[in-house]
């Protein structure tokens, strides 16, 4: 009874923001947009199968975390948005500060930029048990592409109950007390990713829009250097284009679609995850969906490892062409435009491949080449395989697991991605020509 109470609650608070963020575009006095996200998971995972040894949070002994992101957006002034949504209890900040990160040192910060946040007027917060807290705006100036230091002191002891893990930036965590406007953090250690930390929005220039790319590992950028992801690499091609649209990266290591065999994945199915991560994105105008890979393949796995039969082609590509179907429909009732992507090769991946998942892998990328509901569709498939052998990745965009590309082939794929889709000027020179998978809409 009680997680539907907080449920509820959550649903509750998404449509108020949602209802919001409407009224608000409606006006026209503000145009917020996300700049920065990192979806959310919970902590502790559950074992399974799968993954029989979950990632663990950090606790905080009245200490200080600093978390670094890259904002996509420019704008005068921005506002945080935590995340409590698997905490089954409130949590307590003490203090908050933002800054432009400094040059040359991780963890330090030009203090000329340094400001205090509050919510609600106060300095202190307290995030709801089962819920999310925006922050005041505050007047801080950034450029897309800026570094940003978020620091929050938590008095007491406490763990994020909801985190996003394997970041992409090192997060520090200080030696004990509120060091929010340390210059340098006195550094005790490292924050395995961020806490409560789910997305910064800038008050930007009327035409900027946010494109959310919701998938897996690879969209978060799995075994890929900072700053490498397909989703950085191309907002790197929309700035040099002097397109205005944020590019948010909504992706989970070892994410499902719909998790219909099992949910062996972090984090909830990203059907399930839509809402929340996507819809309730201010300025957010285009998805890019790529998901289904760990519905073949993590199932596979588990039977592997329960000593029971593979599952069969069907039983896993069904859920998730119809969970792919549904995700579409819904943010495009939403107006949001979608754009799908077939899935990379996975031949050789340990435990997860088999025979059977080939053929569901390819059955999933015959429907969304032609008939998915997208609005048009890009072939990471083509991009990414070996002609010689297309189970497989080629050997040049592998990162040695032979299911995540490496940084040439995050690259690779930010580049097959149509800047047109994106009501962007005419493609700049290196740019993709659009095709029917890979530019005009359907």
């Amino acid at each position: 009874m009680r997680k539907n109470i907080q449920w509820h609650r959550w649903v509750a608070l998404l449509g108020l923001a949602w209802s919001a963020a409407a009224s608000t575009a409606a006006t026209g006095a503000e145009h917020w947009v996300g700049a920065w996200a990192a979806a959310p998971l919970r902590n502790p995972m559950p074992a399974n199968a799968v993954l029989r040894q979950p990632p663990l949070n950090t606790p905080l002994h009245h200490q200080t975390v600093r978390e670094i992101v890259r904002v996509e957006a420019g704008g005068r002034r921005l506002r945080l948005h935590l995340d409590n949504r698997f905490g089954e209890r409130p949590v307590t900040i003490g203090a908050v500060t933002v800054a432009r990160a400094a040059a040359g040192d991780d963890f330090a910060v030009d203090t000329g930029t340094l400001r205090p946040v509050s919510f609600g007027g106060a300095a202190r917060a307290v995030l709801p048990a089962g819920g999310v807290l925006d922050s005041d705006p505050l007047e801080l100036p950034v450029h897309a592409g800026d570094r940003l230091a978020v620091s929050l002191f938590v008095p007491g002891v406490a763990v994020a109950a909801s985190w996003h893990t394997d970041a992409r930036y090192r997060q520090a965590l200080s030696l004990e007390g509120d060091h929010t406007r340390a210059a340098r953090m006195p550094l005790a250690g490292y924050a395995p990713g961020y806490d409560w930390l789910a997305r910064i929005d800038v008050e930007a220039a009327p035409a900027t829009r946010a494109i959310i790319a919701l998938g897996d590992s690879i969209t978060n950028g799995f075994r890929a250097s900072a700053g490498m992801s397909y989703p950085e690499q191309l907002a790197d091609r929309l700035r040099a284009a002097g397109c205005a649209r944020a590019v948010l990266d909504a992706g989970i290591d070892g994410n499902q679609v719909a998790a219909a065999q099992g949910d062996f994945s972090q984090g909830q199915s990203m059907e399930r995850r839509l809402r929340p991560d996507v819809l309730a994105v201010p300025g957010a105008r285009y998805l890019l969906v790529l998901g289904g890979i760990n519905d073949i393949g993590e199932p596979t796995m588990a039977a592997r490892a329960a000593g029971h039969a593979l599952p069969g082609a069907k039983a896993l590509a069904a859920p998730v062409v119809a969970a792919l179907g549904r995700i579409a429909a819904t943010a495009r009732a939403q107006g949001l435009r979608v754009y799908g992507a077939t899935l990379p090769p996975f031949g050789g991946t340990l435990g997860a491949y088999s025979a059977q998942g080939e053929v569901a892998r390819q059955a999933v990328n015959a429907w969304i080449r032609t008939r998915a509901p997208y609005d048009a569709v890009v072939d990471f498939d083509a991009t990414l395989r070996d002609p010689a052998q297309p189970q497989r990745l080629q050997a040049r965009y592998d990162s040695g697991d032979h299911i995540h590309p490496n940084d040439a082939g995050y690259r690779a794929m930010a580049q097959t991605v149509p800047l047109a889709w994106f009501d962007c000027p005419a493609p700049q020179h290196g740019d993709p020509a659009p095709s029917r998978f890979s530019g005009d809409a359907r």
